[in-house]
């Protein structure tokens, strides 16, 4: 694939066929600054290949109901692909850098952080928790934050099932990447769950 192949895809959605990508979250990686998009292929390049036929995907009619129903399948339909790309942000334990990173966390803990249901997950799924100051995160401190990132463990001892809340990703960030995270969530409004 060429850089411009990975471009299509994480970004745009878009295979090279110029069809939608099926369950690519591209609409989270849409808001990824130029550079950290560019550090992503980079890495990606890194890995070393692997043989392997992956078999094409194909949406039977109940899968195309779906689709028409959740739009998030297929993301590629719904991105603003002529939107201005963010500005590389200035990495510093600032609300706004916490901001950026926090991208991510919506994917599961909602646009808002006030958490709910996973989207396009099953009814024994966990809830995602609410990380506003309306929550039992309120009671954590930094410490509390970043020691449950990087360890699984809650201030409470509850150890965080990983298929469900990938602590050890963000177990890799670093502590002014984990502290402007924290500083972000500390300048969210209280909200009500899943609001």
């Amino acid at each position: 694939m060429t850089d411009a192949d990975y471009i299509r895809a994480i970004r745009h959605g878009i295979g090279r066929d110029d069809k939608s990508l099926v369950i690519m979250p591209s609409n989270y990686y849409n808001v990824a600054s130029d550079a950290d998009l560019g550090a992503i292929i980079a890495y990606i390049k890194t890995l070393p290949p692997v043989d392997n036929q992956v078999p094409e995907t194909n949406l039977g009619p109940l899968g195309k109901i779906i689709t028409l129903l959740d739009s998030a399948l297929l993301t590629g339909g719904i991105i603003d692909h002529a939107a201005p790309r963010p500005s590389d942000p200035t990495p510093g334990v600032t609300a706004e850098y916490g901001e950026y990173l926090a991208t991510i966390c919506t994917v599961c803990h909602g646009k808002h952080l006030s958490g709910g249901t996973v989207p396009g997950e099953g009814g024994d799924t966990p809830l995602a928790l609410n990380l506003t100051p309306n929550s039992s995160v309120v009671s954590w401190s930094e410490s509390d934050f970043m020691n449950t990132l990087r360890t699984g463990v809650t201030p409470a001892g509850n150890q965080l099932d990983e298929e469900f809340m990938p602590w050890p990703h963000f177990s890799k960030m670093t502590d002014d990447e984990l502290k402007a995270l924290w500083v972000y969530i500390q300048s969210l409004p209280p909200r009500e769950f899943g609001e």
